[in-house]
């Protein structure tokens, strides 16, 4: 009998193992099969559509930009399950209840999470906001940065953290951060992402303890969240702020950055081979975003965007040849088509509302948006629409210069050249310019000639040459500025779209025709 049970416990105790095996042996096959390269044109582009050519597109303007592809092995679908998960306990992904109802999950409806203010993330939330497509463009592109690196300088750190709870620490960020090789300027980006610019509860030091990276802060209100923070914060001794910063990069750079998780993106959505799907720096489902575009606009101010920059793309398996649209562009009657790019010499402000000047995010010269609402009278001077950024940010910006400025410029351009510019103050002549509608009369420094024929000419060819160049694009450009006049013939060949008028949509046009 005895023999039995010792037989019967051996077979128990070698199946066991065998599936420990089983699973640790599928496990390291896995590891193994996830790769990086560097061969952005060696892209199969059936199997990973919509990648290739927008990482080329930036390489082309941004030489110094380097990619690297982490072919994840992960099937598209698969990934998006697994983040859709922890309905009623703890999501994986959450929003700001703030959001439109189709950002939020349809199964925990409006049951509160954290402090009271998120709501479980939709799936259709999760795939726009996990699809890389989406971002792959300059203004987004910094949530895939490679976040290691020791050449941090301290005028840039002392430009982030002008007017921050950070101010006056710059210089103990910068050597802990050189210490653990961490980009210093991530940093910063996550200490303000994490504690606002003034800073919360957690860094007040009210009672005598600092958790600037809210390490452990969680659960289900407020009270709770800053009671586990400050206990997290006194069993690591973290009793002044420098402590807690320290403390913190230590901690990012253990579990994080050296486990593989070197990007914003990374860092959210983990899938890399350690602990998938769960090792999650935090639940924010565009916190990726809002930092990368906080790294962004420090780039931006210290003439920093064409340094050198290293990014990381994650590429799935089995992605839609289509990329995933924000939530609220699916099954509903707006225009998908109806994009349009940022027309301004460096930033533009998208505010809460036309009548509320709260600053949401900026908005950077050649960034695309979507369009979600169209103003159709003025407030303030200028007209105002409803845009989204591509991280999902959704605020109101001016689609044009104020009636009191006096040249005029569209600040919304755009994408699709079918869709009809504002036309009324946009032929409107500007500091001298002649009227827009064609007529036989030169401008003081041209010579008048006869009316070309309309059959024979190439629209667009502004200057006469014979042939589309920037040159033409430039042209047609100033004179809807109001800095340049044109006579009769240059007014005809300028009228790209052939509507009788000289609006943005011609010199979009243009630009089109000389970029094939």
């Amino acid at each position: 009998m005895k023999k039995v049970k010792y037989i019967a416990i051996i077979l128990l105790f070698t199946l066991i193992s065998y599936t420990i095996l089983q699973f640790l042996g599928n496990k390291y096959t896995y590891a193994l099969s996830q790769t990086i390269d560097t061969n952005v044109d060696g892209i199969n582009m059936s199997a990973y559509p919509g990648i290739k050519e927008r990482i080329q597109e930036l390489q082309k303007k941004y030489p110094n930009w380097t990619f690297k592809l982490l072919y994840t092995n992960l099937d598209w679908n698969t990934v998006i399950a697994n983040e859709y998960q922890g309905h009623g306990s703890s999501p994986k992904n959450l929003v700001a209840n703030t959001r439109d109802s189709s950002w939020i999950c349809s199964t925990c409806g409006n049951r509160a999470y954290d402090n009271g203010s998120w709501r479980c993330a939709s799936e259709s939330a999760i795939r726009y906001i996990m699809d890389p497509r989406n971002f792959l463009n300059e203004t987004d592109i910094f949530q895939f940065e490679e976040l290691t690196g020791t050449n941090a300088q301290i005028s840039i750190v002392q430009s982030m953290t002008r007017g921050t709870f950070l101010q006056g620490h710059e210089q103990g960020i910068v050597n802990t951060a050189n210490n653990y090789q961490i980009n210093a300027y991530y940093i910063v980006a996550r200490l303000i992402q994490e504690q606002g610019k003034s800073g919360s509860t957690l860094v007040s030091g009210a009672s005598g303890y600092y958790n600037a990276f809210n390490i452990g802060a969680s659960g289900a209100n407020s009270s709770q969240i800053i009671q586990n923070g400050l206990a997290y914060a006194k069993r690591q001794g973290w009793n002044t702020l420098e402590k807690s910063i320290d403390g913190g990069i230590k901690f990012v750079a253990n579990e994080y950055i050296k486990k593989g998780q070197n990007t914003l993106y990374l860092q959210k959505f983990n899938v890399t081979t350690n602990g998938t799907y769960w090792h999650q720096y935090q639940q924010n489902l565009t916190a990726a975003g809002t930092e990368g575009s906080t790294l962004r606009g420090t780039y931006q101010d210290v003439g920093a965007i064409a340094s050198a920059h290293t990014f990381i793309i994650p590429m799935y398996m089995n992605m839609p040849a289509t990329i995933s649209l924000p939530p609220e562009l699916i099954n509903s009657n707006l225009p998908t088509s109806d994009l349009v790019k940022i027309n301004v010499n460096s930033s533009l402000k998208l505010r809460k509302s036309p009548e509320d000047a709260t600053l949401v995010a900026w908005l950077w010269k050649d960034e695309v948006v979507a369009r979600l609402e169209k103003g159709t009278s003025k407030i303030n001077g200028t007209y105002w629409d409803k845009v989204q950024k591509a991280n999902g940010q959704v605020g109101w910006t001016a689609r044009q210069t104020f009636d009191y400025e006096s040249t005029y410029k569209l600040y919304l351009v755009p994408l699709n050249t079918n869709v009809q510019t504002e036309q009324a103050p946009a032929v409107q002549p500007q500091q001298g310019a002649q009227s827009a509608t064609p007529n036989t009369s030169a401008s003081p420094s041209s010579t008048p000639s006869q009316t070309p024929n309309a059959e024979t000419i190439t629209r667009g060819d502004a200057n006469g040459d014979g042939t589309l160049t920037a040159g033409d694009y430039v042209l047609v450009k100033n004179y809807i500025m109001g800095t340049k006049q044109f006579d009769a013939n240059a007014m005809i060949r300028a009228d790209t779209n052939a509507d009788g008028k000289i609006t943005a949509g011609d010199y979009v046009l243009i630009k089109n025709k000389i970029m094939q």
